[in-house]
């Protein structure tokens, strides 16, 4: 029985709450244009560095195995080609599903770079695209903003002929930021769902699945304290105008006592490694 007479809600439409309170939480604090591309000074951290480093890349290793040279594979939120482009070179065919321009770009560019030539970039939302079916769907850390969780669940599974891989953390992907949004606006930052929720949901919509867990992953640090200020400025929804000078300077002196130096850059002070899983079934 439900408790005090309450209905009990289903995964998939607590998790669209909470997706859709997340949304508008930013709304209410963010100052830039919300129809501006968001990745535009992320998406050079979302492309595969190097051939070596790509390769070694645990994401990569992990959804390689399921991946036979003749497949034609889906990529949904493909972002910089981080999986997309090594994955290409592996198999028949890569259709990258991804809606910013700014992550398309990068997709491109870092693919021209590589000599890659079967990779088709499909402008648009996973919800949007018209794609044909293809072997093996990949989808690395894109579900966490999705509101209609099982109708983007159900696509994949119809348009997979063999494998969906999902790849999601057991945090929130967010989570090294919550600091810094307390410490900017004075109040906790709403969690996305991440694994628990997304197994949940997978139950409730009877599908049988696997999760096998990934190495611990650190995010690339910031290359200077500069660099972090922009790229929290686009995480905590702030523009450079100069209506914004106070939160502007409110961040900067917010980072001078939160970012310590590590290898290759700076990083917060408080950051965590995050912990990936990956989610697979067979269609």
């Amino acid at each position: 029985m439900p408790v005090n007479g309450e209905r009990s809600r289903s995964a998939s439409k607590v998790w669209g709450e909470t997706v859709r309170s997340e949304h508008a939480q930013a709304d209410r604090v963010r100052s830039d244009d919300p129809s501006a591309d968001h990745w535009r000074s992320l998406a050079h951290r979302f492309k595969p560095m190097s051939r070596e480093s790509a390769v070694q890349d645990e994401s990569y290793i992990a959804v390689s195995r399921y991946v036979r040279e003749s497949d034609v594979v889906i990529d949904v939120g493909a972002g910089a080609g981080r999986l997309a482009i090594p994955i290409a070179e592996h198999c028949n065919r890569v259709v990258a599903v991804e809606p910013s321009e700014a992550m398309q770009e990068q997709l491109r560019n870092q693919a021209d770079a590589w000599g890659i030539d079967n990779i088709q970039v499909i402008e648009s939302t996973w919800e949007e695209a018209e794609v044909e079916p293809a072997d093996v769907i990949i989808c690395a850390h894109v579900v966490y903003t999705v509101e209609d969780i099982a109708g983007f669940i159900r696509k994949l599974s119809r348009n997979a002929r063999r494998e969906v891989l999902i790849i999601v953390f057991e945090e929130p992907a967010m989570a090294n930021y919550f600091e810094l949004w307390r410490l900017i606006y004075g109040e906790d930052r709403i969690s996305l769902p991440s694994l628990s929720q997304l197994e949940e949901v997978l139950a409730e919509l009877g599908i049988t699945y696997e999760k096998h867990p990934l190495d611990e992953w650190e995010s690339r640090p910031f290359s200077d304290a500069e660099k972090a200020y922009e790229e929290s400025l686009a995480r905590l929804f702030i523009t450079t105008s100069n209506e914004n000078t106070e939160l502007q300077a409110k961040l900067r002196a917010v980072l001078q006592d939160s970012l310590v130096p590590v290898e290759g850059g700076m990083r917060f002070r408080w950051a965590r490694p995050h912990r990936p899983w990956l989610v697979r079934w067979t269609t």
